[in-house]
This record gives structure tokens, C-alpha cells and sequence, in this order.
């Protein structure tokens, strides 16, 4: 079935699915690299991110939000408002005046699901918060809108909360953030909250932006590490992450999916499910009663760092989920370069193999 032909029930199951591997992805990438490398590490990465999806994102979004002409300081709120409400987050807003508004990043974290996000060093979050939201002022050709960071989760509040505020002077680069402590700040009124035009942003343009989000931090996660590390250590932490993710979390997303059976066949529909979530044709061909073969072309949404290597990496969290599910089951990988085509076996040798 096409995107278009996708009934509205079968793409939220679809995006939910896309969602959680998407963001599972990027925390276990970004946890394993923060295990093997340091805070330095986890807070590069981070800001280099960070500045990479701004760049990308940021001014066509005003556009398609329908922000573009409110003031700067709500039109910067807004544009977290929604875009991270979009992508799944439980976000607050709080219009004080045209010139002031807050917004709060509601628990828990899409991107440290669980209980990973205690181990997340507090820096990570004023990283992430410093490097995006004071430049909103440029971006929108205003040099006098500041953001002010107040609570941070990590650091013992229930939130990650600021505001962005228009003063009446320019800025210089190094004051357009500020950390101050408040005790008390405004409370949320859902009532008051800003609203996406439901003619333009229906549920099913919500749930595809969701999907979008989810995958393209996933991808970019990982190239941001690449940007870092270079290819070779990058692909060691992305095929150390994925086993994490599979022994973690295959019975999960077994059961979310439907494939909780302990079959050969089951973990090849599993795995052929997840690829579907990114969009991606995949054919499934029972060979035998043992044995089972996944093929596909396009590997969305990791298509533009498919070399050979990474795509060894990616398919670990399959190998590895394969042998979670029985230790008399295996998945191999084969790639053909002439035809662009990969195919992955499954096969229950109905012996102990581990």
C-alpha cells in the first residue's frame, strides 16, 4: 500500500512504530557514545546536531506553521511550541506580552527514554538549550531577542522551562542567552495555548511530521557523530548501540507490532515491519518451513551514510534481536552492488547456535 492509500488507522500504527525506533536510535547511539567517549563527547555531538537541524529547519518551518509575521519573541516560542509538540513532546506556552513568552519542555524525554535520561550529564541539556534557542534572534533579523534559560530537569526541577523576550536594544552575541533561577514562573493554560490551523495541519499531516521528525533526528545523530569521530568510530558506536537497543528492546517492539511468536518467520516480519515504518518496499519470501528471506532496495531513512560498513552496523540491532528472540536463530546479511538489492536470511537451525 502506497502513502497515499494508507488509511488513517494504519498510519498511526505506522508512525508510532517509526517514532519509537527513531528516537530509540538516537538515544542509544548517543548514550553509547557518551559511555565510550565522555561528557566532551556527548556535548559536542549535541551542539553539532543541534546547529545542524536549526540550519535545515528553522525559517521554512515559520512558513508552514504560519508564524512568520508575529512578533519575533512569539514567533520563536511558537516555533518550539509546535514543532516539538509535532514531533511528539508534551510542550507548554505562556504569552506574558507581545515581547515575552515561555515555553516549557514537559517530562519525559523523547530523545533519553527511561530511565537512560538519569544518566545523561546535566551539561547535555544546557548544551542542547544554548546552542539552538539563542539564535533564533538571528534567524529572524532581530538582534534584540534573548532567551532565558530558568529550570532544567536535570538540575532538580520538573521541567525545562525558559523564555524568549524582545528587549530594547541590540544584543551582543554573548547576551542573547541568560541562566537565571526563578522560583515561581506563569502557569499553563490550555485554553490560551496557540492552536495549528486544522485545515492546514490535519491529523494525518501531524502524524507524517511526527514520522519526520523521529527519522530525520535519526539520521542525523548519527552523522553528527560521524562529523566527530569519523567514519570508522562512528560506525563502531552505532553497531555497539544497536546491540544494546535489540537486547533491550526487541520483546517490546515484538509486542508492538505483533510478531511476539517465537519463529524465524516472525522475526523476519518484525524486521520487515520496521523497515516499512520508514517507508521502505520490502518483499518477505518463506523459503522454507526454517528459513525466510527479507529483501529491499532503499534503506530509509539512513540512505545518505549507507556505505557497506554502516550498513553492517544498522542491521546488528536485527542480528542481535534475531538471537534475543531464540538462540537457535540467526540473521545474515547480503548486499548486492550490481542491483543495489541487500537481503537479509533468517533461518532457525533448530539447534542451539549461541
Amino acid at each position: 500500500m502506497n502513502e497515499a492509500q494508507e488509511s488513517i488507522e494504519s498510519l498511526r500504527q505506522r508512525v508510532a512504530l517509526s517514532t519509537s525506533f527513531g528516537w530509540l536510535v538516537v538515544s542509544g547511539v548517543t548514550a553509547t557514545l557518551y559511555r565510550e567517549k565522555g561528557e566532551q563527547a556527548i556535548n559536542d555531538v549535541w551542539r553539532s546536531l543541534m546547529s545542524a537541524e536549526q540550519t535545515i529547519r528553522f525559517r521554512d518551518a515559520l512558513v508552514k506553521l504560519g508564524i512568520q509575521d508575529d512578533p519575533p519573541a512569539l514567533a520563536a516560542a511558537k516555533y518550539h511550541y509546535f514543532s516539538n509538540s509535532i514531533g511528539g513532546l508534551t510542550m507548554q506556552y505562556i504569552e506574558e506580552s507581545p515581547k515575552k513568552a515561555w515555553i516549557r519542555y514537559m517530562p519525559p524525554w523523547g530523545s533519553f527514554p527511561g530511565i537512560a535520561a538519569l544518566a545523561v550529564p546535566s551539561t547535555v541539556r544546557r548544551t542542547i538549550l544554548s546552542t539552538w534557542h539563542p539564535r533564533n534572534g538571528e534567524l529572524l533579523g532581530c538582534p534584540r531577542l534573548r532567551w532565558v534559560a530558568t529550570k532544567f530537569v536535570a538540575e532538580g526541577h520538573p521541567y525545562d522551562e525558559g523564555y524568549f523576550e524582545e528587549v530594547d536594544h541590540e544584543l551582543p552575541l554573548n547576551e542573547r542567552m541568560k541562566i537565571v533561577a526563578v522560583q515561581q514562573s506563569p502557569e499553563f493554560d490550555p485554553a490560551k495555548a496557540p492552536k495549528l490551523d486544522p485545515h492546514a495541519w490535519p491529523e494525518a499531516r501531524v502524524l507524517k511530521g511526527s514520522h519526520n521528525y523521529a527519522a530525520d533526528y535519526a539520521l542525523h545523530a548519527i552523522e553528527a557523530v560521524i562529523r566527530q569521530l569519523g567514519e570508522q568510530q562512528a560506525t563502531n558506536i552505532v553497531r555497539m548501540a544497536m546491540r544494546f537497543l535489540a537486547v533491550q528492546f526487541i520483546g517490546q517492539l515484538a509486542k508492538q507490532t505483533g510478531f511476539a511468536e517465537k519463529s524465524a518467520h516472525a522475526a523476519a516480519q518484525l524486521s520487515a515491519t520496521i523497515l516499512r515504518a520508514f517507508r521502505n518496499g520490502v518483499e518477505l519470501s518463506k523459503k522454507s518451513d526454517t528459513v525466510t528471506d527479507l529483501s529491499f532496495t532503499s534503506f530509509t531513512p539512513f540512505e545518505p551514510i549507507a556505505t557497506q560498513d554502516m550498513r553492517a552496523a544498522l542491521f546488528a540491532f536485527f542480528e542481535m534481536g534475531t538471537r534475543v528472540i531464540s538462540g537457535r536463530f540467526t540473521a545474515k546479511r547480503a548486499f548486492d552492488a550490481a542491483t543495489g538489492v541487500e537481503t537479509w536470511r533468517f533461518e532457525d537451525h533448530q539447534r542451539w547456535m549461541q
